[in-house]
């Protein structure tokens, strides 16, 4: 391993065909290999993961503010293989189109929660291949592979646009809600901390709203279109509903207040979320 850095003053080297981690003097961090430059990008987060960046299929690594560089590098190093495979697929998806819209094929980005996925699709069984999209939708399914951000699409119909999206939203939905929860329950305690959130978060198809409370249900219902979106995004759309409902009364500015005490950069959310073209918008 190669260990560069405008702090350091020797350099270390053992072998050409290993990882190179480089720093330059703004602190931007790549691993280099010699088919392949990934870059590491440092978050507020206890994960670390390989993703790929459409439609050129760039590599790069997400990892925890602390975590030393070379274990980032050794991290990356022992997915090669795979991450090769990945950007493979990606590529030649991308060939055939510049498009980024998901249709939910191989190669494809879809978002969860504002973390982008690679997909790929693929068949449950020759013999169960169908051209009725129904009972492809009662059939499919999905898995993830968090350390290189992929979720694997398991459809009647590889590649078949209604199914992969059903199979990908089965999944996300579960994953949407459990991580939601808490986001709720903690922006209550700091906006209203005599109102309990709801026990139940559940997602369905929504056109007309991104968020229903159904209280004899003791459930807040978000619309399918919000699980792509960061989670704070998210909060926002709930916590602007909560606002109507506990404090109708509220002047602009005691909402505005209200808001930044739930969801301090609200601002950006609503206008993420007015957006029709973000990245995140199905």
């Amino acid at each position: 391993m190669v260990l560069c850095s405008h702090h350091l003053k020797s350099v270390f080297v053992r072998n050409e065909q290993e990882n190179l981690v480089l720093m330059d003097p703004n602190q931007i961090e790549v691993i280099q290999f010699p088919d392949i430059h990934i870059p590491i990008r440092r978050e507020p987060t206890q994960e670390i993961y390989l993703a790929l960046q459409p439609p050129e299929a760039q590599p790069y690594v997400v990892a925890p503010l602390e975590m030393p560089a070379q274990d980032v590098a050794v991290f990356a190093q022992q997915r090669l293989d795979v991450l090769r495979e990945l950007r493979t697929d990606m590529l030649k998806h991308f060939k055939k189109t510049r498009s980024l819209k998901c249709h939910f094929k191989t190669g494809d980005v879809a978002y969860l929660l504002g973390r982008p996925f690679m997909l790929r699709s693929n068949p449950l069984s020759s013999e169960k291949k169908t051209k009725k999209g129904t009972r492809g939708r009662a059939n499919v399914r999905a898995t993830l592979r968090s350390d290189f951000s992929v979720i694997d699409l398991f459809v009647i119909q590889a590649g078949n646009y209604e199914q992969g999206k059903a199979a990908f939203f089965g999944f996300a939905q579960s994953v949407f809600s459990h991580n939601i929860q808490s986001l709720l329950e903690q922006c209550m305690k700091r906006v209203f901390p005599n109102v309990p959130a709801a026990k139940n978060v559940k997602c369905r198809p929504m056109r007309d709203a991104w968020v229903r409370f159904e209280e004899e249900r003791d459930t807040v219902w978000f619309s399918e279109s919000l699980i792509p979106y960061p989670a704070n995004a998210v909060v926002y759309a709930y916590l602007s509903e909560a606002i109507k409902r506990y404090a109708p009364e509220a002047s602009d500015e005691e909402r505005k207040e209200l808001l930044s005490r739930g969801v301090p950069d609200w601002e950006n959310m609503k206008a993420l979320l007015n957006d029709a073209n973000n990245q995140f918008a199905l």
